[in-house]
């Protein structure tokens, strides 16, 4: 009697957690709907021509060889601060001083990220360009953009 009900919980469990797993079903995930330009994606990049593709290229290495020094430094300071922190006494105005430092540079990283979205908007009026995440807004992986309704884009997709 022990062995049939281990063995028939068993089966019920496993077929549970199959069940789940398939209920999803393809194309529902982030990042798999082609319905939503900002999953999968470039659909802004798609409208320009060669040309502008190419400026839009060079415009973005010229920006992150112009914001490499101030990136790596606000990387070494984030991880100066996180030492710091997790020292037994941390020193109230060397974290100050730190967190001082970090905002500085994350405004000079802003700065410069505004000058290329500027420049680029040069390039391509068309293209949507984001100050949220990533490079601009309907590029892959980021969600969808303010003139699509929520049921076309994969996260709201089910």
């Amino acid at each position: 009697m022990k062995k049939t009900l281990i063995i028939t919980s068993t089966f019920l469990i496993v077929s549970m957690m199959t069940a789940s797993a398939f209920a999803w079903g393809p194309g529902s995930g982030r990042g798999n709907n082609q319905n939503c330009p900002g999953f999968g994606q470039q659909a802004g990049l798609d409208n320009l021509t060669q040309e502008q593709k190419s400026e839009l290229s060079a415009l973005r290495q010229q920006f992150i060889d112009e914001s490499y020094d101030v990136r790596s430094q606000k990387i070494k300071k984030h991880e100066e601060l996180k030492l710091l922190m997790e020292t037994s006494e941390p020193d109230r105005e060397k974290i100050n001083t730190l967190s001082q430092q970090i905002t500085d540079l994350q405004k000079q990283l802003r700065d410069k990220k505004i000058d290329f979205t500027l420049e680029a908007k040069k390039i391509s009026p068309e293209l949507n360009m984001s100050q949220g995440r990533g490079r601009w807004k309907n590029r892959g992986g980021q969600g969808c953009n303010s003139n699509q309704s929520r049921q076309d884009c994969g996260r709201y997709n089910n």
